[in-house]
């Protein structure tokens, strides 16, 4: 079988909902959050306060059952809707279905080194870095019985551009997909893409057969993997159930029998349900509550490196802020780095610069000078830009829109209490996933002006620049829409390069750009944590993504 891949079809990208922050390990997905410590300059957001959302969710921990002795529990910070690697874009989805579902290639633990899974070796790599021939492993078999074959790679790795889900930019490269046999498979790429083996070949194999003959129930009742565990059960926005598959082909699999996920997206539901030990692992620790969790009796944090990144964006292609001059004042209006330490602390770093601190060291990218470039808060720097703008006046009111994370909205609160001192007026709008996606991706000025968000992906710069920055993917994984032909032309050189120095000056030219004409506001990295109860629970792994922690798919963790 050889299957091409249109083209065409990236021109016409449909705006579907983006939840939370990198394909679990293999694409990016928006990333996950944290929740706010007090904020020394008086800006915290009360978890109270009845405009909060997040307060008329159903709190797990409002529920009276006991811990089941063989079931695994695990909060998490925002419900998942979707078990479907081909549509599902979000870290939450992905931290469930990453115990569903096998890559072809899977990232060791804690690493951004891909190991075979499916593959039964290392692709061969030919054509100058257009050709890769991938084995597969003869003994994988989905959940119903059927074996794991070329078929369901080639559609795995074709559906996301035909279908035009969100994940289409991880696979575009590619142009056709062929069945050298029914345990081999080759993929023919448009042009040499450097990331290919560490980013686009790190997916989850979906079973082709029984995806195409309901995908709306695989989507969301009937997900039919190759995995470790098997979907048992779910109520959307209240629980996710997977049990061991006793049949599964690897010796060196996880032993805990069952799993169950519950969300709590309000930070104080969370941290009770920890400390009440009604859950055995927290995903999500506040800041506020780090060392106070960290010194319960009982509670161990588990931490690691994360390559995720947390920023604000602006519309640039409409409204006040398509003016720099007005970015930069909104800019001007705090210090993200005082704002990182008084509120994160511990728990994260402040960064300016758009990828992972550990990516930017692999690359070795100038990030001292990066960080000299960060705007410092200057009140009247900033009211000298809005005055002199012809984009703005004291009349019009800049909307700024968060998603349904109290950090990410104290944020945005702060920027714009400050832009009232200095006589704008700013609203700051908190919204529930479906509709933050919609109307960021939307690139009307009605619907925002700014937006904060996080993104998490795999070890190479292409995950975050092309994803982030490209306008191949305006109105899909980005929502400011700058328009400079040269800034979009170096990021699409880079990705087609597999010379990493000639990369390396692109990408270094494209954050120069990035920062002098304040698309972004980079934020910060924090590290990948979990809390558990160390009673219940043992070996628990963070991962360097959201979308894996905790990493459940490995023989390591386990129930006491």
């Amino acid at each position: 079988m050889t299957r091409k891949i249109d083209s065409d079809a990236m021109d016409m990208l449909t705006r579907r909902k983006l939840l939370a922050s990198g394909v679990a390990v293999s694409s990016a997905v928006v990333a996950g959050c944290l929740d706010p410590a007090d904020d020394p300059e008086d800006d915290a957001v009360d978890p109270d306060d009845d405009a909060d959302p997040a307060d008329d969710d159903a709190d797990p921990a409002d529920d009276d059952d006991e811990p089941v002795d063989d079931q695994l529990n695990v909060t998490q910070q925002v419900a998942p809707i979707e078990w479907d690697p081909i549509v599902a874009n979000d870290a939450y989805s992905a931290q469930i279905y990453h115990t569903i579902y096998d890559g072809l290639y899977e990232y060791e633990v804690q690493t951004i080194d891909p190991q075979p899974k499916l593959a039964a070796d290392a692709p061969e790599i030919e054509n100058d870095g257009t050709r890769y021939i991938v084995p597969l492993r003869e003994e994988p078999e989905f959940h119903d019985g059927t074996p794991v074959t070329a078929e369901d790679v080639i559609h795995t790795w074709t559906a996301p551009v035909e279908e035009e889900t969100d994940n289409m930019p991880d696979v575009a490269m590619i142009e056709s997909a062929e069945e050298i046999d029914e345990h081999t498979v080759q993929f023919d790429l448009e042009f040499p893409y450097g990331a290919f083996d560490d980013l686009t070949l790190v997916r989850y194999v979906v079973n082709a057969e029984a995806r195409q003959d309901d995908p709306d129930a695989y989507n969301t009742e009937n997900p039919i993997g190759s995995g470790p565990y098997q979907f048992s059960d779910a109520e959307i926005g209240e629980f996710a159930d997977v049990e061991l598959w006793d049949d599964y082909w690897d010796d060196d699999g996880p032993q805990i029998p069952s799993i169950r996920w519950e969300p709590a997206e309000d930070d104080a539901g969370r941290v009770s349900r920890m400390l009440a030990r009604e859950t055995d692992v927290m995903e999500g620790i506040p800041p506020a509550d780090w060392e106070d969790i960290g010194a319960e009796d009982g509670i161990g944090i588990a931490e690691t490196p994360d390559t995720g990144v947390f920023y604000l964006a602006f519309n640039c292609q409409e409204g006040p802020t398509e003016d720099p001059d007005v970015r930069r004042a909104i800019a001007h209006c705090h210090s993200t780095s005082d704002f990182v330490e008084g509120v994160i602390g511990e728990a994260g770093q402040h960064i300016n610069y758009p990828v992972g601190p550990t990516i930017a060291e692999e690359w070795e990218f100038p990030v001292d000078e990066w960080m000299d470039m960060e705007y410092e808060f200057d009140p009247d720097g900033a009211q000298e830009l809005l005055d002199g703008s012809d984009a703005i006046d004291e009349d019009d009111t800049l909307h700024f829109i968060s998603p349904p994370d109290d950090l990410r909205q104290q944020w945005v609160e702060l920027i714009a209490d400050r832009l009232g001192e200095i006589g704008y007026d700013a609203t700051v709008e908190r919204l529930d996933w479906d509709t933050f996606t919609t109307a960021y991706t939307s690139g009307d000025a009605d619907e925002f002006n700014a937006y904060s968000l996080g993104w998490t992906g795999g070890g190479d710069p292409d995950v975050y620049y092309y994803q982030l920055f490209h306008e191949d993917n305006a109105g899909v994984t980005q929502g400011h829409f700058y328009d400079d032909e040269g800034f979009h032309q170096n990021i699409a050189d880079a990705r087609e390069s597999i010379d990493d120095d000639e990369r390396r000056e692109l990408y270094v030219e494209v954050t120069e750009e990035i920062l002098e004409e304040c698309v972004w506001i980079p934020g910060w990295n924090t590290d990948s944590a979990v809390a558990y109860d160390e009673e219940r629970v043992e070996n628990v792994m963070p991962d360097t993504t959201t979308s894996t922690t905790p990493r459940l798919d490995i023989p390591d963790t386990t129930l006491r």
